[in-house]
């Protein structure tokens, strides 16, 4: 059966996102959070099915200790109808709607990873030719790393926290993958199990750390500041090409012993001997030195894996998915570490993303249709209408602590907010249809003068109110980005973080982060010609091609979705200006009239 028209889900702890898949091209994808603006909203809380679902076998207040989730163990959410879930039907609305179908024009779902059968009833029960799958996890993991790709053929590396047990793995969750893709094909060519989970560890580190469930990119940013003491110290019991033993495999088939890619150091048994770091506890050099350990633990297996690949595959091209993926810092040592020439991370690398691998998985590989989708931009949200928008700014006409004022021609816009931003201020900026991921790539962005060395500071004390050691992202023009950072090849989505050139960081401060490194995105006019306008326009201004961007939202709240989120979050916090659409709205104490 040809299928036209799929509706993607996964539910899992990391989040609820969908996505609209027709005639193999992603038109939209969106998380559960932005639109009820609770941070990675999960639907449900963790019940005992979700226990049984994970492979979490062991004491449950294990998990209750060590996991920053909501649980409810009293309560069997795997027998609710989801049909009365209001959450459940706010991201099916919300796709639906902006797609312009309903559920009979649906062919197939595919879904993860959690309930299965309660969204497979409410699906059939809906329309009963809908066909419903529900795939493995990392060969979706894999299919999201290479089908969006450019590339026609290329390795790929899943890297990540943990699957689902399933059958043909003995019960093992497996925690990534190798293989090489080709067309609309792949071949996998090494499994690992959990035990071998890189996202496992980081995550182990990053609790101990005192961050929370899904926070590992704070334990990323801490890595800058540590020495390797520690590291050299686990370094040693980092083996790769190993023969090692499962005791699990004794059990199941009298045979413990395996070859295996790497065997991580015992870091469970390392990091008993220090004690858990508590909130709002200063950072001493031991806690960086923790970050700094798992950092280079992590880039060492990823570098090793790549490698691999390269000799196993003779591709000049790496792709990579799974949540750790996310680790810009890893991915630009495996970039420059590796023989790969070509680089390709999904932009949003998780869980999450995993509604995109596992669309292009029935449409290109169960259904064998040819490749068309590229993922060459992540903007995959609602795009709000002009209408919308002034609908939503007519709500604080009367508002006068502020200034609206509406701007037909684009590039008086651009000189508007540049020169704000020339100037020292705070600037806002809601363009265009949302990101997907998790980073804000210029649509939902707060943004700032990279020349300053006090900026990171401000923004930290005025708005994002998070830890002063996290950076903040240079959006550079793509043609110019080689001039200030080590980087011959694109980074559209944010995912690697090259060192800054000699002589550079003097320039851009408070983009440059400890270790002289840059999370950096490179803006091209084809993909985002608003944000490129805004930066070229900054650039005449300064000589400096690239502005700060940070996320626009406040610590702990997901990025703004809808226009009136934009608004409100402006006015809630010590931004100075907001540039929505077409609009740009000012506070008037902070502008005073000449």
């Amino acid at each position: 059966m040809k299928t036209n028209c799929i509706l993607s889900f996964t539910l899992s702890g990391h989040g609820f996102s969908g996505a609209v898949c027709i005639d193999g091209d992603i038109k939209y994808a969106t998380s559960l959070e932005r639109i009820t603006r609770v941070k990675n909203d999960i639907l449900f809380p963790i019940s005992k099915a979700d226990l049984e679902t994970f492979g979490w076998k062991a004491d449950p207040k294990k998990y209750l200790d060590n996991i920053d989730l909501e649980f409810d163990l009293q309560n069997d959410y795997s027998k609710v109808d989801i049909a009365k879930v209001e959450k459940f039907q706010l991201l099916l609305n919300y796709l639906l709607d902006v797609a312009k179908i309903t559920l009979e024009d649906v062919d197939c779902v595919v879904y993860s990873y959690r309930h299965n059968e309660i969204v497979r009833k409410f699906f059939k029960d809906k329309n009963p030719k809908i066909e419903f799958i529900v795939p493995e996890h990392h060969f979706s993991h894999a299919c999201q790393a290479f089908l969006p790709s450019s590339f026609d053929e290329a390795a790929i590396m899943v890297v990540d926290g943990q699957g689902v047990p399933m059958e043909r793995t003995g019960g093992d969750q497996l925690s990534g993958s190798l293989s090489y893709g080709k067309g609309i094909d792949i071949d996998t060519l090494w499994e690992f199990p959990v035990k071998y989970s890189l996202g496992g560890m980081y995550a182990e580190f990053t609790s101990k750390l005192g961050f929370k469930t899904n926070q590992e990119g704070k334990t990323m940013g801490l890595a800058a500041y540590g020495t390797s003491a520690l590291y050299d110290i686990l370094k040693k019991d980092l083996k790769f090409e190993s023969l090692d033993f499962d005791f699990r495999k004794v059990l199941k088939k009298g045979l413990g012993f395996h070859n295996a890619l790497y065997v991580l150091p015992d870091y469970g048994k390392f990091l008993q001997q220090f004690e858990q770091r508590k909130d709002g506890e200063e950072f001493t050099q031991t806690h960086k030195d923790l970050a700094y350990a798992v950092q280079k633990l992590t880039e060492d297996v990823m570098v090793y894996l790549a490698n691999w690949l390269y000799e196993k595959t003779d591709s000049k091209n790496l792709c990579i998915a799974g949540g750790v993926g996310l680790n810009c810092v890893a991915n630009y040592q495996v970039l420059i570490r590796s023989k790969f020439e070509n680089i390709f991370i999904h932009p949003n690398a998780g869980d999450n993303g995993l509604v995109v691998g596992q669309a292009l998985y029935v449409y290109n590989i169960i259904n064998k249709n040819s490749r068309k989708y590229i993922d060459t931009h992540d903007y995959l949200g609602k795009q709000y209408s002009e209408k919308e928008v002034e609908v939503a700014i007519e709500k604080y006409r009367s508002n006068n602590e502020i200034e609206i004022i509406k701007y037909d021609n684009l590039e008086e816009l651009y000189e508007v907010v540049a020169d704000a931003i020339s100037e020292g201020f705070i600037t806002s900026w809601f363009q265009g249809r949302s990101e997907f991921g998790p980073r804000a790539l210029g649509n939902r962005s707060i943004l700032a003068d990279p020349r300053r060395h006090d900026m990171k500071d401000i923004l930290n004390s005025r708005v994002k109110f998070r830890e002063s050691f996290r950076p903040f992202t240079p959006s550079v023009l793509a043609e110019r980005s080689n001039e200030f950072f080590e980087l011959d090849v694109e980074s559209p989505f944010m995912l690697l973080a090259p060192f800054v050139r000699e002589g550079k960081a003097d320039l851009i401060p408070s983009i440059t982060h400890a270790d002289n490194t840059a999370r950096v995105q490179t803006v091209t006019k084809d993909v985002n010609e608003r944000y490129y306008g805004l930066i070229s326009a900054f650039e005449k201004k300064t000589g400096i091609p690239m502005v700060l961007d940070t996320s626009f939202n406040v610590a702990d709240e997901p990025i703004v979705e809808t226009p009136e989120d934009a608004i409100r979050c402006f006015l809630s916090t010590d931004i100075d200006l907001l540039a929505v659409d077409r609009f740009i709205i000012k506070k008037k104490d902070k502008f005073p009239k000449q």
